[in-house]
Protein backbone atom coordinates (compact mmCIF):
# COMPACT_ATOMS: atom_id res chain seq x y z
CA UNK A 1 0.00 0.00 0.00
CA UNK A 2 2.80 2.42 0.86
CA UNK A 3 4.64 1.78 -2.44
CA UNK A 4 1.41 2.22 -4.40
CA UNK A 5 0.80 5.56 -2.70
CA UNK A 6 4.38 6.65 -3.33
CA UNK A 7 4.00 5.91 -7.06
CA UNK A 8 1.00 8.23 -7.38
CA UNK A 9 3.09 11.36 -7.97
CA UNK A 10 2.43 13.51 -11.01
CA UNK A 11 5.19 14.08 -13.60
CA UNK A 12 5.78 17.55 -12.12
CA UNK A 13 6.18 16.05 -8.66
CA UNK A 14 8.52 13.35 -10.00
CA UNK A 15 10.66 16.11 -11.49
CA UNK A 16 10.68 17.90 -8.13
CA UNK A 17 11.87 14.68 -6.44
CA UNK A 18 14.78 14.47 -8.88
CA UNK A 19 15.66 18.11 -8.27
CA UNK A 20 15.64 17.65 -4.49
CA UNK A 21 17.76 14.48 -4.68
CA UNK A 22 20.27 16.19 -6.97
CA UNK A 23 20.46 19.26 -4.74
CA UNK A 24 21.05 17.12 -1.65
CA UNK A 25 23.76 15.22 -3.52
CA UNK A 26 25.47 18.52 -4.39
CA UNK A 27 25.32 19.74 -0.80
CA UNK A 28 26.89 16.53 0.48
CA UNK A 29 29.49 16.46 -2.31
CA UNK A 30 30.60 19.99 -1.49
CA UNK A 31 30.89 19.13 2.21
CA UNK A 32 32.87 15.96 1.41
CA UNK A 33 35.24 17.89 -0.87
CA UNK A 34 35.88 20.33 1.99
CA UNK A 35 36.67 17.47 4.40
CA UNK A 36 38.78 15.44 1.93
CA UNK A 37 42.03 17.39 2.51
CA UNK A 38 42.10 16.09 6.09
CA UNK A 39 42.34 12.51 4.85
CA UNK A 40 44.87 13.50 2.21
CA UNK A 41 47.11 15.19 4.80
CA UNK A 42 46.78 12.23 7.16
CA UNK A 43 48.02 9.75 4.56
CA UNK A 44 50.83 12.14 3.57
CA UNK A 45 51.89 12.35 7.22
CA UNK A 46 51.85 8.53 7.54
CA UNK A 47 54.17 7.96 4.58
CA UNK A 48 56.33 11.09 4.82
CA UNK A 49 59.40 9.28 6.14
CA UNK A 50 59.16 6.25 3.87
CA UNK A 51 58.12 7.74 0.52
CA UNK A 52 59.89 10.26 -1.76
CA UNK A 53 58.35 13.71 -1.48
CA UNK A 54 57.52 13.98 -5.20
CA UNK A 55 55.38 10.82 -4.95
CA UNK A 56 53.54 12.29 -2.02
CA UNK A 57 52.96 15.66 -3.66
CA UNK A 58 52.02 14.00 -6.96
CA UNK A 59 49.33 11.91 -5.27
CA UNK A 60 48.09 14.89 -3.25
CA UNK A 61 47.80 16.94 -6.46
CA UNK A 62 45.94 14.11 -8.19
CA UNK A 63 43.57 13.78 -5.27
CA UNK A 64 43.00 17.51 -4.91
CA UNK A 65 42.09 18.20 -8.54
CA UNK A 66 38.86 16.19 -8.50
CA UNK A 67 37.97 17.55 -5.04
CA UNK A 68 38.51 21.10 -6.25
CA UNK A 69 36.41 20.59 -9.38
CA UNK A 70 33.67 19.00 -7.27
CA UNK A 71 33.63 21.93 -4.86
CA UNK A 72 33.52 24.54 -7.63
CA UNK A 73 30.75 22.83 -9.63
CA UNK A 74 28.67 21.97 -6.56
CA UNK A 75 28.85 25.53 -5.26
CA UNK A 76 27.94 26.97 -8.66
CA UNK A 77 24.97 24.65 -9.19
CA UNK A 78 23.70 25.26 -5.68
CA UNK A 79 23.79 29.04 -6.18
CA UNK A 80 22.35 28.82 -9.70
CA UNK A 81 20.03 25.78 -9.73
CA UNK A 82 19.90 23.92 -13.01
CA UNK A 83 16.62 23.37 -14.85
CA UNK A 84 15.26 19.86 -14.64
CA UNK A 85 16.22 19.11 -18.25
CA UNK A 86 19.93 19.59 -17.46
CA UNK A 87 20.05 17.57 -14.25
CA UNK A 88 20.71 14.28 -16.04
CA UNK A 89 23.82 15.69 -17.76
CA UNK A 90 25.02 17.29 -14.51
CA UNK A 91 24.56 13.99 -12.69
CA UNK A 92 26.77 12.31 -15.28
CA UNK A 93 29.47 14.86 -14.47
CA UNK A 94 29.09 14.03 -10.79
CA UNK A 95 29.56 10.34 -11.59
CA UNK A 96 32.73 11.05 -13.58
CA UNK A 97 34.13 13.15 -10.72
CA UNK A 98 33.31 10.41 -8.19
CA UNK A 99 35.14 7.86 -10.34
CA UNK A 100 38.19 10.13 -10.45
CA UNK A 101 38.00 10.72 -6.71
CA UNK A 102 37.65 7.02 -5.98
CA UNK A 103 40.55 6.05 -8.23
CA UNK A 104 42.81 8.73 -6.77
CA UNK A 105 42.03 7.63 -3.23
CA UNK A 106 42.51 3.96 -4.11
CA UNK A 107 45.82 4.80 -5.85
CA UNK A 108 47.27 5.62 -2.42
CA UNK A 109 47.79 1.88 -1.91
CA UNK A 110 49.97 1.72 -5.03
CA UNK A 111 51.76 5.04 -4.49
CA UNK A 112 52.74 4.29 -0.89
CA UNK A 113 53.24 0.51 -0.87
CA UNK A 114 56.48 -0.09 0.97
CA UNK A 115 58.96 -2.90 1.27
CA UNK A 116 59.95 -5.06 4.19
CA UNK A 117 58.19 -6.28 7.29
CA UNK A 118 56.37 -2.99 7.97
CA UNK A 119 54.90 -2.75 4.46
CA UNK A 120 51.82 -4.77 5.40
CA UNK A 121 51.18 -2.56 8.41
CA UNK A 122 51.36 0.60 6.32
CA UNK A 123 49.08 -0.94 3.69
CA UNK A 124 46.57 -1.97 6.37
CA UNK A 125 46.46 1.57 7.83
CA UNK A 126 45.86 3.14 4.43
CA UNK A 127 43.32 0.42 3.57
CA UNK A 128 41.48 1.10 6.82
CA UNK A 129 41.16 4.76 5.84
CA UNK A 130 39.93 3.84 2.36
CA UNK A 131 37.35 1.44 3.81
CA UNK A 132 36.17 4.18 6.18
CA UNK A 133 35.76 6.64 3.29
CA UNK A 134 33.91 3.99 1.27
CA UNK A 135 31.59 3.15 4.16
CA UNK A 136 30.76 6.78 4.88
CA UNK A 137 29.93 7.37 1.21
CA UNK A 138 27.17 4.76 1.44
CA UNK A 139 24.99 7.18 3.40
CA UNK A 140 26.59 10.37 2.09
CA UNK A 141 25.70 9.49 -1.53
CA UNK A 142 22.29 7.97 -0.74
CA UNK A 143 20.50 10.51 -3.01
CA UNK A 144 22.03 8.77 -6.08
CA UNK A 145 22.66 5.03 -6.03
CA UNK A 146 24.62 5.04 -9.30
CA UNK A 147 26.93 7.74 -7.92
CA UNK A 148 27.43 5.73 -4.72
CA UNK A 149 28.11 2.53 -6.65
CA UNK A 150 30.70 4.07 -8.96
CA UNK A 151 32.54 5.81 -6.12
CA UNK A 152 32.70 2.72 -3.89
CA UNK A 153 33.73 0.53 -6.81
CA UNK A 154 36.41 3.04 -7.87
CA UNK A 155 37.93 3.44 -4.42
CA UNK A 156 38.10 -0.35 -3.80
CA UNK A 157 38.99 -1.63 -7.26
CA UNK A 158 42.57 -0.33 -7.20
CA UNK A 159 43.57 -1.99 -3.88
CA UNK A 160 41.59 -5.09 -4.90
CA UNK A 161 43.53 -5.55 -8.15
CA UNK A 162 46.82 -4.48 -6.58
CA UNK A 163 46.52 -7.01 -3.75
CA UNK A 164 45.70 -9.77 -6.22
CA UNK A 165 48.75 -8.83 -8.28
CA UNK A 166 51.02 -9.19 -5.23
CA UNK A 167 50.09 -12.87 -5.03
CA UNK A 168 50.74 -13.24 -1.29
CA UNK A 169 48.13 -15.05 0.74
CA UNK A 170 47.65 -12.12 3.12
CA UNK A 171 46.93 -9.71 0.28
CA UNK A 172 44.74 -12.24 -1.54
CA UNK A 173 42.65 -12.60 1.61
CA UNK A 174 42.45 -8.83 1.86
CA UNK A 175 41.28 -8.65 -1.76
CA UNK A 176 38.57 -11.22 -1.08
CA UNK A 177 37.54 -9.23 1.99
CA UNK A 178 37.30 -6.08 -0.15
CA UNK A 179 35.00 -7.92 -2.56
CA UNK A 180 32.71 -9.03 0.25
CA UNK A 181 32.80 -5.49 1.71
CA UNK A 182 31.75 -4.04 -1.62
CA UNK A 183 28.75 -6.37 -1.86
CA UNK A 184 27.68 -5.54 1.70
CA UNK A 185 28.08 -1.83 1.05
CA UNK A 186 25.93 -2.06 -2.07
CA UNK A 187 23.15 -3.83 -0.19
CA UNK A 188 23.22 -1.26 2.59
CA UNK A 189 23.57 1.52 0.04
CA UNK A 190 20.53 0.31 -1.92
CA UNK A 191 18.44 0.30 1.25
CA UNK A 192 19.70 3.79 2.13
CA UNK A 193 18.92 5.00 -1.40
CA UNK A 194 15.39 3.58 -1.28
CA UNK A 195 14.71 5.11 2.12
CA UNK A 196 16.05 8.48 1.03
CA UNK A 197 14.09 8.48 -2.23
CA UNK A 198 10.87 7.48 -0.48
CA UNK A 199 11.45 10.23 2.06
CA UNK A 200 11.85 12.77 -0.74
CA UNK A 201 8.76 11.44 -2.52
CA UNK A 202 6.73 11.71 0.65
CA UNK A 203 8.02 15.25 1.21
CA UNK A 204 7.01 16.25 -2.33
CA UNK A 205 3.67 14.49 -1.95
CA UNK A 206 3.02 16.42 1.26
CA UNK A 207 3.96 19.70 -0.44
CA UNK A 208 1.69 18.88 -3.36
CA UNK A 209 -1.15 17.96 -1.04
CA UNK A 210 -0.63 21.20 0.89
CA UNK A 211 -0.66 23.25 -2.33
CA UNK A 212 -3.80 21.49 -3.51
CA UNK A 213 -5.39 22.00 -0.12
CA UNK A 214 -4.50 25.70 -0.13
CA UNK A 215 -5.88 26.01 -3.67
CA UNK A 216 -9.06 24.16 -2.70
CA UNK A 217 -9.45 26.29 0.42
CA UNK A 218 -8.99 29.41 -1.70
CA UNK A 219 -11.65 28.18 -4.10
CA UNK A 220 -13.97 27.37 -1.21
CA UNK A 221 -13.37 30.80 0.33
CA UNK A 222 -14.14 32.46 -3.00
CA UNK A 223 -17.24 30.29 -3.38
CA UNK A 224 -18.34 31.08 0.17
CA UNK A 225 -17.89 34.79 -0.49
CA UNK A 226 -19.89 34.45 -3.70
CA UNK A 227 -22.61 32.54 -1.89
CA UNK A 228 -22.66 35.14 0.88
CA UNK A 229 -23.05 37.89 -1.70
CA UNK A 230 -25.76 35.94 -3.50
CA UNK A 231 -27.53 35.25 -0.21
CA UNK A 232 -27.99 38.95 0.57
CA UNK A 233 -28.01 40.57 -2.89
CA UNK A 234 -30.51 40.72 -5.70
CA UNK A 235 -29.14 38.88 -8.72
CA UNK A 236 -30.35 41.43 -11.29
CA UNK A 237 -29.60 44.80 -9.69
CA UNK A 238 -26.87 43.87 -7.21
CA UNK A 239 -28.84 45.61 -4.43
CA UNK A 240 -29.70 43.97 -1.14
CA UNK A 241 -32.49 41.43 -1.44
CA UNK A 242 -35.73 41.34 0.54
CA UNK A 243 -34.44 38.80 3.05
CA UNK A 244 -31.45 40.95 3.99
CA UNK A 245 -33.60 44.11 4.18
CA UNK A 246 -36.02 42.42 6.55
CA UNK A 247 -33.08 41.41 8.76
CA UNK A 248 -31.90 45.03 8.84
CA UNK A 249 -35.42 46.21 9.69
CA UNK A 250 -35.55 43.77 12.59
CA UNK A 251 -32.17 45.02 13.78
CA UNK A 252 -33.23 48.68 13.52
CA UNK A 253 -36.48 47.88 15.31
CA UNK A 254 -34.46 46.28 18.14
CA UNK A 255 -32.12 49.30 18.26
CA UNK A 256 -35.13 51.60 18.51
CA UNK A 257 -36.52 49.55 21.38
CA UNK A 258 -33.21 49.70 23.28
CA UNK A 259 -31.91 53.18 22.56
CA UNK A 260 -34.75 55.02 20.85
CA UNK A 261 -32.67 55.47 17.68
CA UNK A 262 -34.68 56.98 14.86
CA UNK A 263 -35.09 55.04 11.63
CA UNK A 264 -37.21 55.70 8.55
CA UNK A 265 -38.32 53.50 5.67
CA UNK A 266 -38.78 54.78 2.12
CA UNK A 267 -40.74 52.45 -0.15
CA UNK A 268 -40.34 53.22 -3.88
CA UNK A 269 -42.39 51.98 -6.82
CA UNK A 270 -41.53 52.79 -10.45
CA UNK A 271 -44.66 54.20 -12.05
CA UNK A 272 -46.30 52.25 -14.89
CA UNK A 273 -43.43 49.80 -15.06
CA UNK A 274 -45.70 47.15 -16.60
CA UNK A 275 -46.08 49.39 -19.62
CA UNK A 276 -42.30 49.43 -20.05
CA UNK A 277 -42.24 45.63 -20.22
CA UNK A 278 -45.24 45.54 -22.56
CA UNK A 279 -43.87 48.21 -24.87
CA UNK A 280 -40.17 47.40 -24.98
CA UNK A 281 -39.87 43.88 -23.63
CA UNK A 282 -38.63 42.41 -20.38
CA UNK A 283 -34.99 42.86 -21.40
CA UNK A 284 -35.42 46.62 -21.51
CA UNK A 285 -37.41 46.44 -18.30
CA UNK A 286 -34.53 44.68 -16.56
CA UNK A 287 -32.13 47.35 -17.83
CA UNK A 288 -34.41 50.04 -16.41
CA UNK A 289 -34.35 48.38 -12.98
CA UNK A 290 -30.54 48.20 -13.04
CA UNK A 291 -30.25 51.80 -14.25
CA UNK A 292 -32.63 52.96 -11.53
CA UNK A 293 -30.48 51.26 -8.87
CA UNK A 294 -27.33 52.93 -10.22
CA UNK A 295 -29.14 56.27 -10.36
CA UNK A 296 -30.12 56.17 -6.67
CA UNK A 297 -26.92 54.80 -5.12
CA UNK A 298 -24.82 58.01 -5.37
CA UNK A 299 -27.41 59.89 -3.30
CA UNK A 300 -27.16 57.57 -0.30
CA UNK A 301 -24.97 57.77 2.80
CA UNK A 302 -22.68 55.06 4.04
CA UNK A 303 -24.79 53.04 6.43
CA UNK A 304 -28.03 53.39 4.46
CA UNK A 305 -29.54 50.17 3.14
CA UNK A 306 -30.96 50.11 -0.38
CA UNK A 307 -32.67 46.98 -1.61
CA UNK A 308 -35.06 45.52 -4.11
CA UNK A 309 -38.26 44.70 -2.30
CA UNK A 310 -39.90 42.84 -5.16
CA UNK A 311 -40.60 43.42 -8.86
CA UNK A 312 -40.35 47.17 -9.51
CA UNK A 313 -40.54 48.02 -5.80
CA UNK A 314 -37.45 49.22 -3.95
CA UNK A 315 -36.90 50.04 -0.31
CA UNK A 316 -34.58 52.33 1.63
CA UNK A 317 -33.80 51.70 5.29
CA UNK A 318 -32.34 54.92 6.73
CA UNK A 319 -30.89 54.53 10.26
CA UNK A 320 -30.58 57.65 12.44
CA UNK A 321 -32.93 59.51 10.06
CA UNK A 322 -36.32 61.10 10.79
CA UNK A 323 -39.20 61.27 8.32
CA UNK A 324 -38.44 64.87 7.30
CA UNK A 325 -34.88 64.08 6.20
CA UNK A 326 -36.07 60.87 4.55
CA UNK A 327 -38.72 62.75 2.59
CA UNK A 328 -36.12 65.24 1.43
CA UNK A 329 -33.94 62.36 0.21
CA UNK A 330 -36.96 60.88 -1.59
CA UNK A 331 -37.54 64.21 -3.34
CA UNK A 332 -33.89 64.29 -4.49
CA UNK A 333 -34.25 60.79 -5.86
CA UNK A 334 -37.51 61.77 -7.59
CA UNK A 335 -35.87 64.77 -9.24
CA UNK A 336 -32.81 62.76 -10.21
CA UNK A 337 -35.04 60.14 -11.80
CA UNK A 338 -36.90 62.67 -13.91
CA UNK A 339 -33.61 64.15 -15.10
CA UNK A 340 -32.24 60.73 -16.07
CA UNK A 341 -33.13 59.00 -19.31
CA UNK A 342 -33.47 55.41 -18.18
CA UNK A 343 -34.93 54.47 -21.57
CA UNK A 344 -32.07 55.87 -23.60
CA UNK A 345 -31.91 54.39 -27.07
CA UNK A 346 -35.64 53.75 -27.43
CA UNK A 347 -37.49 55.46 -30.26
CA UNK A 348 -40.64 56.27 -28.30
CA UNK A 349 -40.47 59.23 -25.95
CA UNK A 350 -41.04 58.04 -22.42
CA UNK A 351 -40.40 59.77 -19.11
CA UNK A 352 -40.14 57.49 -16.13
CA UNK A 353 -41.18 58.49 -12.64
CA UNK A 354 -41.64 56.85 -9.26
CA UNK A 355 -43.88 57.05 -6.23
CA UNK A 356 -42.50 57.23 -2.69
CA UNK A 357 -43.93 56.26 0.67
CA UNK A 358 -42.14 57.42 3.83
CA UNK A 359 -42.69 56.18 7.38
CA UNK A 360 -40.63 56.73 10.53
CA UNK A 361 -40.80 54.15 13.29
CA UNK A 362 -43.05 55.06 16.19
CA UNK A 363 -42.87 54.14 19.84
CA UNK A 364 -45.00 51.17 20.80
CA UNK A 365 -45.73 49.89 17.30
CA UNK A 366 -44.71 46.52 15.92
CA UNK A 367 -42.47 45.92 12.95
CA UNK A 368 -45.41 44.72 10.90
CA UNK A 369 -47.35 47.87 11.75
CA UNK A 370 -44.41 49.98 10.63
CA UNK A 371 -44.30 48.17 7.29
CA UNK A 372 -48.06 48.50 6.86
CA UNK A 373 -47.83 52.28 7.35
CA UNK A 374 -45.11 52.76 4.77
CA UNK A 375 -47.08 50.58 2.35
CA UNK A 376 -50.16 52.73 2.92
CA UNK A 377 -48.10 55.87 2.29
CA UNK A 378 -46.96 54.43 -1.04
CA UNK A 379 -50.54 53.64 -2.04
CA UNK A 380 -51.61 57.19 -1.21
CA UNK A 381 -48.77 58.48 -3.41
CA UNK A 382 -50.16 56.37 -6.26
CA UNK A 383 -53.71 57.57 -5.56
CA UNK A 384 -52.44 61.15 -5.68
CA UNK A 385 -51.38 60.71 -9.27
CA UNK A 386 -47.99 59.04 -8.76
CA UNK A 387 -44.61 60.80 -9.14
CA UNK A 388 -44.79 62.18 -5.61
CA UNK A 389 -43.64 61.65 -2.01
CA UNK A 390 -46.09 60.90 0.81
CA UNK A 391 -45.16 60.81 4.50
CA UNK A 392 -47.10 58.61 6.87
Amino acid sequence: MQDKWMDSLSPEDEAEVEVLCFRTLLERARLASMMAPLGTLYIAWLVWETTPWFWIFGWMLLNSVSDGITYVLSTRWLKQPLPHARISAALNWQIVLRVLQGLSWGAAIVFFHGEGETAAIGDMIILLLLISISAVSVTNMAPSFITMLTFCASILIVPFLFFLSLGESLYINLAIGLGVLFLVEMQIGWDAYRQFEEGMRQLVQNRSNRRQLELRNGQLDALNQTLQVMAVHDQLTGLYNRHFIVEQLERQYEMFGRYGSACTIVLIDIDHFKNVNDSFGHGVGDNVLVSFARCVEPLLRQGDFFGRYGGEEFILVLPMTDSVAAAQLAQRIRNRLRESDLLAGQQDAWCLSASFGVAEIRSGESLDSWLVRVDQALYRAKDNGRDCVVEE
